[in-house]
């Protein structure tokens, strides 16, 4: 829920609504922005109250965004009638400024990386991270290095890049972003079980010991670099394996000179996966806010890359393979759509979401759906608890129906054969982005690593207004951590299957 209505009773009279489920506050990714934006501005909640209801262009801004098109291409299907990944071309960048690149090594092929010293990394399935093959670079005679500039754009004020990396104690390789002379900006690495990061090879610092007993794979360790130079100084923050704080903050002064990436292996065999260099921030810190970790686009402000074609429907099935936990409505597991105004400006209105919280009585679970321009969860009509077996995969689908002006959000069990649906009155427009995340809610009684899931949401699929269903890519679905602990994993996306595992340990 937005937590400055809630504060400011703005939305005192939906507590009158009988499905309304005021113990469980979902806090939204706009609502996240506002506060972090609150925070830097010192400016008072109730200011900010109010000048939500006479528009965010007053506090933040104009928003440059690409004008909804019916010229937005359509996606692709095979011969056979099998849903392919849309080009990332067909999707419309926000401005000329945002930018993504992936890697996650799916096609065995090197994805954008050029050797330009050593031998010719190869990609292999040998050392993954949970099923992600990697790149392999060895340092056989010199440094083994590898360049991109695939989709980057130069010259942008506020970056964020991630990698997984496998290192063997008797090796080093680094990770970051470079300059025209082919020389590090930005960077971090792995050397003699220590992250190291700096503004080159020759100015590391340590970060601190690779960590041991997370959620993360044997013997990878997930680090995120968010740099800015809001300034005039550019700095990187370092997050390794979690993101309620950064480890380290360093100056990167020539940051700003970037126009690609570099991976460079100095002694022995390295393996990097799980690569994105965006202006999407990927690391986000929010003192006493609700922890999220999740995929896709988010709101405008918050750096979303690139809007979805018009779409209609957003469909995805979730598996909840086990979990536990202590207490009822504090753990949820959800999807997000958005129509263009969410999608653009950071509001609530707009915003529509389906999804659960996990029951603290075994195999119990609190399905719920969010209609409103307030971000509150409201219990569908046909119950409010469900109990499912393990394994279950709900099928979760929110749906706008132009014919009849209302959005449909509907969860289907198939073990159990339950359907639970709401409709509500809606004139709005299509969607144009989508995202998921897990949440942990901070009024719990208990710590955070108490609450246990293994899950997954994968399918994940919209259908235009072509009337075509498509997978959407990670080119795309970009991960966001916030206040993320290291008893989480998010996993990897999968082109392949549109999905990603959720791990809470």
């Amino acid at each position: 829920m937005n937590v400055l209505a809630r504060e400011f009773s703005v939305s005192f009279n939906l507590y009158l609504d009988p499905y309304y489920k005021p113990k469980a506050y979902l806090l939204s990714f706009r609502s996240i922005v506002i506060m972090l934006r609150e925070r830097a501005s010192s400016v008072s909640a109730s200011v900010i109250v109010i000048f939500l209801f006479i528009g965010s262009a007053f506090l933040f801004g104009p928003v440059v965004v690409a004008q909804p098109s019916s010229a937005m291409s359509n996606s692709q299907a095979s011969a056979s009638g099998s849903i392919l990944p849309l080009p990332p071309t067909a999707y419309l960048p926000l401005g000329q400024q945002a930018f993504a690149f992936v890697s996650n090594f799916e096609t065995y092929t090197l994805e954008g990386w050029q050797s330009i010293q050593g031998n010719t990394p190869t990609v292999v399935s040998s050392k993954n991270y949970s099923g992600e093959p990697s790149l392999k670079s060895s340092a056989n005679n010199g440094s083994q290095i590898d360049f991109t500039d695939d989709n980057f754009v130069t010259s942008q004020s506020e970056l964020s890049f991630q990698v997984a990396i496998h290192a063997p104690s008797s090796s080093a390789g680094y990770i970051g972003l470079a300059s025209s002379q082919d020389d590090f900006v930005a960077i971090v690495g792995v050397k003699d079980g220590m992250v190291l990061a700096g503004a080159s090879l020759t100015s590391l610092k340590s970060v601190e010991a690779i960590p041991k007993k997370t959620a993360y794979p044997a013997g990878w360790v997930y680090i995120i670099a968010d740099l800015s130079n809001s300034t005039g100084k550019w700095i990187m923050q370092v997050f390794v394996d979690q993101t309620q704080g950064p480890s380290k903050q360093v100056s990167v002064p020539n940051a700003g000179n970037y126009v690609g990436a570099l991976i460079e292996t100095t002694s022995g065999t390295m393996y990097y996966t799980n690569i994105i260099f965006s202006t999407f921030q990927i690391a986000n810190v929010v003192s006493g806010y609700h922890p999220m970790q999740g995929y896709g686009g988010r709101v405008a402000s918050a750096e979303i890359v690139r809007l979805l074609p018009a779409y209609y429907n957003l469909t995805a099935v979730m598996t909840l393979n086990s979990f536990s936990v202590p207490e009822s409505d504090i753990l949820s597991f959800q999807i997000n759509a958005q129509n263009y105004t969410a999608a653009t400006q950071d509001t609530c209105v707009g915003f529509f979401q389906i999804g659960l919280f996990l029951d603290s009585q075994s195999g119990n679970i609190d399905p719920w759906y969010v209609p409103y321009g307030d971000c509150g969860p409201y219990s569908f009509p046909q119950g409010a608890t469900l109990h499912v077996p393990k394994g279950e995969k709900i099928i979760l689908s929110v749906v706008f129906n132009k014919s009849s002006h209302e959005i449909m959000f509907k969860e289907y069990y198939p073990q159990i054969k339950k359907t639970l649906s709401a409709n509500i009155s809606y004139t709005g427009g299509d969607f144009y982005s989508a995202y998921t995340q897990m949440e942990y809610q901070t009024s719990s009684s208990y710590p955070i690593g108490d609450y246990k899931l293994t899950g997954s949401i994968f399918g994940i699929q919209i259908t235009p207004v072509s009337g075509v269903p498509e997978y959407l890519p990670a080119i795309y679905m970009m991960p966001f951590n916030l206040n993320a602990p290291t008893s989480w994993d998010v996993h990897y996306y999968v082109n392949n299957t549109a999905g990603y595992d959720e791990l809470s340990t």
